[in-house]
């Protein structure tokens, strides 16, 4: 009969720690930093679409979209914020924050913008859903602000998450 042996390897041989050193030298910063960046943008893109099931969820049982405000005072208390319109709808409250957003912004508790020109309407009374937004990444509103590849993601009224280069509203408009 043959007896195998088993041989342990406590360590690491010069040759396995020089091939890992040399692959993790080849990757730059700057791809870390897009990457990290790409993840990001993933996360608010994923956070868009939660938030979009939860409206489905109320627009079901209430029977239209909520009555919400573009952007409240006090996004963690007011009433008419997405964010405690939502709150029964299992919804953590990560979810309401883009990583990419400033640390003053996400302080805030919230990082989107809800379209307040579909507050309290069904969904059938909108007229194009797939080209009207419902939320946006906060940054739309400042003209020089950016969030993700120098463009935002928009939730829309068909419930679709899509990333644009433009906001969906003239940022020169919006009272700040």
């Amino acid at each position: 009969m043959f007896k195998k042996t088993i041989k342990s390897k406590l360590g690491f041989t010069l040759t396995e720690l020089m091939i890992v050193t040399s692959i993790l030298g080849a990757v730059s910063p700057a791809a870390y930093i897009g990457v990290k960046n790409k993840a990001y943008e993933i996360q608010c893109l994923n956070n868009l679409k939660q938030i979009g099931a939860a409206i489905q969820m109320f627009e079901l049982e209430q029977g239209r979209l909520p009555n919400a405000k573009f952007f409240p005072e006090n996004p963690n208390t007011d009433p008419r914020s997405i964010k405690v319109i939502l709150h029964n709808y299992g919804m953590p409250d990560e979810i309401f924050i883009c990583p990419t957003a400033p640390q003053k912004l996400r302080d805030m508790g919230l990082t989107y913008l809800w379209n307040d020109e579909t507050s309290a309407r069904t969904l059938y009374s909108i007229q194009k859903p797939s080209q009207t937004w419902l939320m946006v990444d906060m940054t739309a509103a400042y003209e020089q602000a950016k969030s993700h590849r120098n463009g935002y993601n928009i939730l829309y009224a068909d419930f679709r998450v899509e990333w644009s280069p433009n906001p969906p509203f003239n940022p020169a408009t919006v009272e700040k």
